[in-house]
Formats: structure tokens, sequence, C-alpha cells
């Protein structure tokens, strides 16, 4: 699935990544088929793809904020930034 970006908002959300300094910080844990927030603090864009291909991939420019669907089944998910390889995490849904 895709996401979507733009620039920072007000908009409550379910469950939300930060990304500071070429790091993720993902939540415990998010409900199946949340909405997720990913807000990214650092001047760069980078993307939130899970290595299972197909789960979720976003890109969020730098200093913006985006979101995308939190996969609807149950399960560990592991995701990278495509852009800075050095960037892991991994996604828990319940």
């Amino acid at each position: 699935m895709s996401g979507s970006a733009s620039t920072p908002s007000s908009s409550a959300s379910q469950a939300v990544i930060t990304i500071k300094d070429f790091a993720f910080d993902a939540p415990a844990s998010v409900t199946a088929g949340a909405t997720v927030t990913v807000v990214n603090n650092d001047t760069m864009s980078h993307t939130v793809t899970s290595t299972q291909k197909g789960a979720f991939d976003v890109t969020v420019a730098g200093g913006a904020t985006g979101t995308f669907t939190a996969p609807a089944k149950s399960g560990t998910y592991d995701f990278v930034c495509s852009f800075h390889g050095n960037m892991k995490a991994t996604l828990v849904v319940s």
C-alpha cells in the first residue's frame, strides 16, 4: 500500500512513527488497519518501507508528516528507509 505525505497537521492519529537523526522511533504495537502517522524531524526525505513486499511504503519529505495504513493481518513487520539502509525498525501489528 502506498501512503501520502503532507505538511504537518494537527489531525489525531492512532499511532506515530517519529524519524529523528536518521533513526526510527516506532510504537510498541499498533492495531491492525490503524492509521499510522510518520513525523520526519530530519531535513532529508526518508521512507517507511516494509521488507514484506506490499505491506506498506510511504515517502516523507524532510520536516513533513505522512500516513499509511497498518496491515490488516497481525504480525511483525520489519521496515527500512529505502534511501538510508542503516535505518531499520519493526512495526508490531496486533
